[in-house]
């Protein structure tokens, strides 16, 4: 048995049901040689007679009667399975997937502690990596990355939730043993700790690791919580998210490096998922607490 057309199968139907191609016709708009040419077809892939042609027009076969009888049900079951599908669609529940950096992480806890109030039914899940998981494969419903954003896929749709602003700082343990560079050509006197991976690719890594001699690094780590930590102990020089320097943390500013700051954090997911009601009601909460996404 061949693929069949199911408008092949309600135009028979529909000629059954009228007792009539001509009525059948006229009832979908189109002329008596499209539904005989589409009857014929789905006998065709049937491989077996649904009606009988005589002298006063067509009679059904036993496969024409069994098609009669069993539409009707057929139909009641496929409307009720596209008013499931259309609640489905509009309530949110079921499970939602989001991938993020481990710096960032923290950010989504309190929208994950909104999510539970708002919607019992929905669970999320979240995944804290390193590793740009492919949206387009199903491996996440939303990714938050971070980047200037011109790399992301044509597929996807990206919203800026806030900018990056890093500076360079050092620890007041550091300063006091090694004091700090006035200008470019004193960095090498000094010791750094500098983001790993594709990290250097960040605007404000990428302009000054070629400043470096490889011995003036001392340290480096694929996690920026690693590198706030080693600063904070007084091992190196090295960025910071500007946000996550508390008062009176003892790290002081690094003057002479001016950090070219083009980066964002992104909510990201895949444009199939634009009217998925999870997806828009996780974007909405990032945009109440982070005044608006951007983009």
């Amino acid at each position: 048995m061949s693929h069949f057309s199911w408008d092949d199968i309600k135009i028979a139907h529909q000629a059954a049901k009228l007792g009539s191609l001509s009525k059948a016709a006229e009832f979908y708009g189109i002329n008596y040689s499209t539904v005989l040419r589409r009857i014929e077809q789905l006998e065709k892939a049937l491989e077996c007679k649904l009606f009988l042609r005589h002298q006063r027009g067509y009679q059904l076969t036993d496969a024409g009667r069994q098609l009669l009888a069993f539409m009707p049900d057929i139909e009641t079951r496929f409307h009720h399975f596209q008013s499931s599908l259309t609640q489905h669609k509009s309530e949110i529940n079921g499970t939602l997937k989001i991938t993020t950096l481990p710096e960032y992480s923290s950010f989504l806890h309190a929208i994950l502690l909104k999510c539970q109030q708002l919607y019992p039914k929905l669970r999320l899940l979240v995944d804290v990596s390193n590793d740009i998981v492919k949206l387009e494969s199903g491996g996440a419903h939303i990714s938050i990355r971070a980047g200037k954003g011109t790399d992301i896929q044509a597929d996807l749709i990206a919203n800026a939730i806030c900018p990056l602003t890093y500076s360079y700082y050092a620890a007041e343990s550091y300063i006091t043993r090694r004091g700090l560079p006035e200008s470019e050509a004193q960095f090498n006197e000094h010791t750094w700790v500098m983001p790993s991976g594709r990290k250097q690719s960040l605007s404000f890594v990428r302009d000054i690791y070629p400043l470096l001699a490889t011995q003036s690094i001392s340290y480096q780590s694929n996690h920026f919580f690693d590198i706030q930590s080693a600063i904070e102990h007084g091992i190196g020089i090295g960025p910071i998210d500007d946000a996550k320097v508390i008062k009176g943390s003892g790290l002081q500013r690094v003057n002479t490096i001016i950090c070219k700051n083009e980066n964002f954090l992104w909510f990201v997911y895949h444009k199939d998922l634009r009217d998925d009601v999870k997806v828009q009601a996780v974007a909405k909460l990032i945009k109440q607490d982070f005044n608006g996404l951007e983009g």
